[in-house]
């Protein structure tokens, strides 16, 4: 009897130290499950063509049109020809030109970002955004919406738009900003990066041409871009490099 009553009590003691740490410890929480980003969001450090909400065959291009560094709006073009058009969204919110550590020179080791400028100078009117070498200004910092797909700089406050008019179909279009609307003109979506078919060879056969010799732009737009250049010149570095290197992207990407 006396030692039924001691294993009995014991077990009674064992349960109830079980019981006094099961309520003592806390829960551990279930670890969460990744989700996918929805279709079209711009995700952080993923390389991508970025594409117009307002057309989607149209997608954001780093060309050298007039000698100036920009980025202008160009039929979306697959494979090889298409690498002027994959832009990386950094963590520091920079719109960066995917294959610009890769080309070398000067500019290899921050690599090329979409510019305002607007944290350096007092940005013309009709000036286009520029792609310059990444720095850690405001004017290459761009607040992402992912409901709208927007781009509002972070020095101007004005959102990237793509400049797509009803003539739009046969000639590239420069992109500027202005103030944030929600229109679909200002929202973007990220696009898979595509293959290469025979019908898609020859578009980017035109843009391949069109990106390595630069653009015509409209008067107002040209004469505002190059005064912003010069005014940006006088702020922070840019390369002559930077007027060559779309050119020098495609022709390391034929190798």
């Amino acid at each position: 009897m006396i030692v039924r009553r001691l294993f009995s009590r014991t077990g009674v003691a064992v349960l109830a130290v079980s019981v006094a740490l099961a309520t003592a410890l806390p829960a551990r929480a279930a670890a969460p499950v990744p989700t996918e980003p929805a279709p079209g969001v711009v995700e952080v450090g993923a390389v991508k063509q970025i594409a117009s909400s307002a057309d989607t065959r149209y997608c954001l291009t780093f060309v050298a049109a007039e000698k100036i560094p920009m980025a202008v709006m160009m039929a979306c073009a697959p494979g090889k020809e298409g690498k002027t058009q994959e832009w990386v969204y950094t963590e520091k919110g920079q719109l960066q030109v995917a294959m610009s550590k890769s080309v070398g020179g000067a500019v290899a080791k921050k690599g090329a970002c979409l510019d305002t400028g607007a944290d350096l100078v007092t940005v013309p009117k009709n000036a286009p955004v520029l792609v310059l070498p990444c720095r850690d200004g405001d004017g290459q910092k761009w607040n992402y919406d992912e409901a709208t797909g927007s781009f509002v700089n972070a020095a101007s406050g004005l959102a990237l738009n793509s400049l797509l008019g009803k003539g739009k179909a046969k000639q590239a279009q420069p992109t500027g900003t202005s103030a944030a609307v929600g229109a679909a003109n200002q929202g973007w979506k990220a696009l898979p990066l595509p293959g290469l078919d025979y019908l898609g060879a020859q578009l980017a056969l035109v843009n391949a041409l069109l990106a390595s010799m630069g653009l015509a732009l409209p008067a107002p737009i040209a004469n505002a871009a190059g005064l912003l250049l010069g005014l940006l010149q006088g702020q922070t570095l840019v390369p002559a490099e930077m007027s060559v290197m779309p050119k020098q992207m495609m022709q390391l990407a034929q190798k």
